[in-house]
């Protein structure tokens, strides 16, 4: 939303402090809303593309859960039958396939918030976008005025440094690679807590199929 509020600080500016300098307004202010068209056609084309993430995630956990289901079954018949091994191979499968459903639900949670926060920047987006346009006439109007008062040519704009746009960019830019390191070492610990627990897991997996198979006679 930083480019969208920069848009809508210039026009301001152009309003109430350099308006009369400028010398084709509405040239100008067809710009600004062509920009904001731009702003609101690359947050419909994110949040489809999130949208999209956000059902492929929700896809491979259920596909995890039923390959999780799958392994159990064939853990009971190995144990069955007196086949360890194989039962023992059965279930560290099906903690492989728990492990990356819960890793995939972790990317799935973080999708949904990533799209909901989309959906609602898109909303104030097209809100200020919609209140652009009708105040386009009237800032129209005041140029005209402007212009039309001066009586003479219009000059262009001088050079002025958008070092707020920089500084902004640099924030953004830092905030992000502080995010990914964040996710980073959150997924570190979390397969190490994995990696200690999972052999106990196993175990426990295994003294619960033995105690509900079948005496055999």
């Amino acid at each position: 939303m930083g480019a969208l509020r920069r848009l809508m600080d210039l026009t301001k500016a152009v309003v109430n402090e350099t308006l009369d300098k400028m010398e084709k307004p509405v040239m100008m202010l067809n710009q600004y809303l062509r920009s904001m068209e731009e702003e609101l056609h690359a947050l419909q084309r994110e949040l489809t593309k999130e949208t999209a993430s956000s059902r492929t995630w929700e896809q491979q956990i259920a596909g995890c859960f039923r390959q999780a289901e799958q392994s159990e079954q064939k853990a009971r018949e190995a144990l069955a039958d007196d086949r360890t091994i194989e039962a023992r191979q059965a279930l560290e499968a099906r903690q492989t396939y728990l492990d990356q459903a819960a890793e995939y639900t972790r990317a799935y949670e973080a999708s949904k918030l990533r799209t909901a926060e989309l959906e609602q920047q898109l909303k104030q987006a097209q809100t200020e976008y919609a209140s652009m346009q009708a105040k386009r006439d009237e800032l129209m109007q005041r140029a005209q005025k402007v212009q039309d008062k001066e009586q003479t040519a219009a000059s262009s704009f001088g050079y002025r440094a958008d070092t707020g746009a920089a500084v902004h960019g640099f924030q953004r830019i830092e905030e992000r690679i502080m995010q990914k390191e964040a996710q980073l070492e959150y997924a570190e610990s979390m397969k190490a807590a994995a990696t200690a627990s999972r052999e106990a897991l196993i175990e426990e997996q295994l003294t619960r199929l033995r105690n509900e198979a079948p005496v055999h006679k």
